[in-house]
């Protein structure tokens, strides 16, 4: 009995003194899967012949892809999106443009 309560303490005090909170852990954690998910969308648009000359900003923030930059041509816009719905992604703001469109 003495030796569990011991464990108990220090481990208590480990955590404490660590500092390393569950929240830090899960911030660390969505930031890596951002980060692959960022890496498998650039992945998609590398193999898709009309994305992979394309000059297409990723950017992912818990599950949200954004893109930005300009494409030749509405089907590309459409096709960037759909590249862009990786496992894991909840949703996609497309802020391409398409080059020549007119305003």
């Amino acid at each position: 009995m003495r030796r569990m309560w011991f464990a108990l303490s220090v481990a208590t005090v480990g955590l404490a003194v660590g500092g390393t909170s569950s929240k830090a852990l899960a911030d660390e954690s969505s930031a890596a899967a951002d980060a692959q998910q960022k890496q498998e969308i650039r992945a998609a648009f590398k193999k898709s012949p009309d994305l992979k000359n394309e000059h297409i900003t990723v950017k992912v923030d818990d599950g949200i892809a954004v893109l930005e930059g300009s494409v030749g041509s509405a089907r590309d816009k459409k096709e960037a999106q759909q590249c862009a719905h990786v496992d894991g992604i909840l949703g996609v703001n497309n802020r391409l443009e398409v080059r020549g469109a007119e305003k």
